[in-house]
This record gives C-alpha cells, sequence and structure tokens, in this order.
C-alpha cells in the first residue's frame, strides 16, 4: 500500500512529464516557437556588446587644438617619354646668297675626323662667286671640298661627266653620289645634294700616292653622314 509520501512523488513525476509534452507550465507560452521561426535545440550565443572604436562607430572627435591630420598627397604624375631624336636645325641663307661652307661650327669639323686648324678657303678660278672651304683628315689620309654654288643636281650631273653614280636619300634630302671622268686614277669621290641656292657638294680626295690601299668613296660617304645634316 502506497504511502502519501509515495503518492506525492508520483504526482509530481507525472506532472513533470505532462509539462514536457503539452507545455503545462506557465512560462511555455513565451518559449514556444513563433511562426516563421526556426526551433532550436540549442540556445543561440549571446551578441556581445561594440566595443568602442570598432568599425561602424563615429570616431572620436579630435581633442581641443589637435590639427587634423593633413590629406594624403595625389600620387605624382609618371614621366613624360622622350621624344625621337631630331636632326638639327640649320640657318637657311639668304635667298639668291650661297652659304659658306667655312662657318661650319668646329664641333662638327672635329666630329668628323677632320683638323679644324686646316681650315683653308679656297676660291674657283672660273666661278669667283663660288663657295668652297677645305680640311684635312686628323690622320692626313685625305682632303674634304665642300663647295656651293648655283648648279643644280642635273647640271652636276650632265651626260658625259661623271661615272658609277649612285642615288639615295639621306634624312629625307636626295644625295648623289659620282667620280669625274677625268678622274682615270678615281682618287676623288663626290657627294651632291639639292640646296636652297643651287647644290652643294663634298668632295674627298686621297693624299695617299703611290699606292691604291685607299677607298676615297668610302671616305666621302663617311663625312657625308657626319656632315650633311648641318648642310641647308
Amino acid at each position: 500500500m502506497f504511502t502519501r509520501n509515495t503518492a506525492r512523488s508520483v504526482a509530481a513525476l507525472a506532472c513533470g512529464a505532462a509539462m514536457l509534452l503539452a507545455g503545462c507550465d506557465a512560462n511555455s507560452a513565451d518559449t514556444a516557437p513563433k511562426p516563421g521561426a526556426t526551433a532550436s535545440a540549442t540556445s543561440a550565443p549571446a551578441v556581445p556588446a561594440p566595443v568602442p572604436g570598432d568599425a561602424g562607430a563615429p570616431a572620436p572627435a579630435p581633442a581641443p587644438g589637435q590639427a587634423p591630420a593633413p590629406a594624403q598627397a595625389p600620387a605624382p604624375a609618371p614621366a613624360a617619354t622622350a621624344a625621337p631624336e631630331s636632326p638639327p636645325k640649320v640657318e637657311q641663307p639668304v635667298a639668291g646668297a650661297l652659304w659658306d661652307p667655312c662657318s661650319l661650327p668646329e664641333s662638327k669639323i672635329s666630329a668628323a675626323a677632320l683638323d679644324t686648324s686646316t681650315k683653308k678657303r679656297l676660291t674657283h678660278p672660273n666661278h669667283p662667286t663660288w663657295q668652297m672651304c677645305q680640311w684635312q683628315a686628323i690622320d692626313r689620309s685625305f682632303e674634304l671640298v665642300i663647295g656651293t654654288s648655283d648648279r643644280t643636281i642635273d647640271d652636276l650631273l650632265e651626260p658625259g661627266t661623271f661615272q658609277d653614280l649612285r642615288q639615295t636619300e639621306y634624312y629625307g634630302r636626295q644625295v648623289v653620289l659620282y667620280r669625274s671622268v677625268q678622274d682615270t686614277h678615281k682618287r676623288t669621290c663626290n657627294v651632291g645634294t639639292p640646296a636652297p641656292f643651287g647644290s652643294t657638294e663634298l668632295a674627298v680626295r686621297t693624299t695617299k700616292i703611290q699606292t691604291d690601299a685607299f677607298d676615297s668613296c668610302a671616305d666621302v660617304q663617311r663625312m657625308g653622314a657626319a656632315l650633311l645634316t648641318s648642310l641647308p
């Protein structure tokens, strides 16, 4: 026969089971899942309170008397690309006047392996108005004469007066290379190019004698490469 205490224990157990199944606890209505919410067997972790200074919180105002931090300077612009090197500008002679080749800068003459101290002005016996200037090579292997006249390239290349003709362009200007038919030993070679007043000629004559170990056309081409960009 059950005692009174045993009966009370059975009643308590029955009530506890009923509470789990039917929510007979007074607070069960507050903890039941709401519509649209997902029930969870474990409780959600507590959300920590934001710490002052975290992202999203306004930055503290600067202290009185404290200057704001300077703004970051803009990045420097990229360096400009250097323009391609172009031939030097040459002063053009007055219309109708012949350019004086003796006015070539000494720096250009030295760069062409010519001795600046050997500069000599020449005069054509039949054409006193022509301008001519002469230099010796530093090694004295040849001499260079530059002359200007009112003759055109067609005048220079009069049929029957030249041989070994070659035509080309240098820095966009017409250039002709030739020898005189009178130069039977081929000691001299000429380069001619048009000019505003007519034409300019470069003539290289070898100073080597009793030998064929020279090439005056190779020498005059070297002189042309060094000096043509300085001619009008």
